[in-house]
């Protein structure tokens, strides 16, 4: 027999995730979405408590708590608003957990290790103006140049992008392949917020996830 019932580490994760999004953000939810303004300070107490890190393993500086307590956590914050949600879910959904599975140690360590902590904020770069689901319709390229990759491109949609210090770039590296839309042309950068040419931009008038 198969028991769905949550463990007691799963319990407290949810209660963590409810008391502070109640305490914390609840009361001053409203004037934030139509102010359209996000609050710096909610990434530094949710670091705090160590939800920026929730599914990452201890040694690379998370909480080492499993995929139901993530889930369970998306629930209490999305409850409050999605706001909340949408910063676990690009921070530790896109950026750290791509990170853990296919960065290399060096990258885990440099990179990875501070985002658990909360001490850097991480995005992911992949929607363009042109490209949305249809991912093979990404226009940015990068180039080697000696030791280095230049990319040039543009990106939309791109959540914490304001605040992010690091992001997962997508970028064709084979002009052939993307000539056939062959997706296997398509590859990941770390972008750090410092490289060269990086900026960012706010979208106003949105109709939703305004804070």
């Amino acid at each position: 027999m198969i028991d769905f019932s949550f463990t007691e580490e799963q319990l407290m994760i949810q209660k963590l995730a409810r008391d502070f999004a109640q305490k914390e953000v609840a009361p001053r939810i409203k004037e934030l979405d139509e102010k359209a303004e996000f609050d710096r300070s909610i990434l530094t107490k949710m670091a705090e408590l160590g939800l920026l890190g929730l599914t990452i393993p201890t040694k690379y500086g998370g909480s080492g708590g499993d995929y139901i307590s993530l889930g369970l956590a998306c629930e209490e914050l999305e409850y409050v608003d999605t706001s909340l949600r949408v910063i676990l879910s690009v921070h530790i959904g896109l950026n750290s957990l791509t990170l853990l599975s296919w960065g290399t140690e060096e990258q885990k360590q440099k990179y990875l290790v501070p985002q658990a902590q909360g001490k850097k904020i991480a995005t992911f770069g992949l929607t363009e103006p042109n490209a949305g689901s249809d991912v093979v319709a990404i226009e940015a390229r990068a180039q080697r140049d000696g030791d280095y990759w230049i990319i040039n491109g543009e990106k939309m949609w791109i959540s914490l992008a304001d605040v992010a210090d690091n992001f997962l770039i997508f970028a064709w590296t084979d002009p052939e392949k993307r000539k056939k839309r062959d997706h296997s042309g398509i590859s990941c950068f770390i972008v750090e917020r410092s490289f060269p040419g990086v900026s960012t931009a706010t979208i106003h008038g949105k109709l939703g996830i305004r804070a």
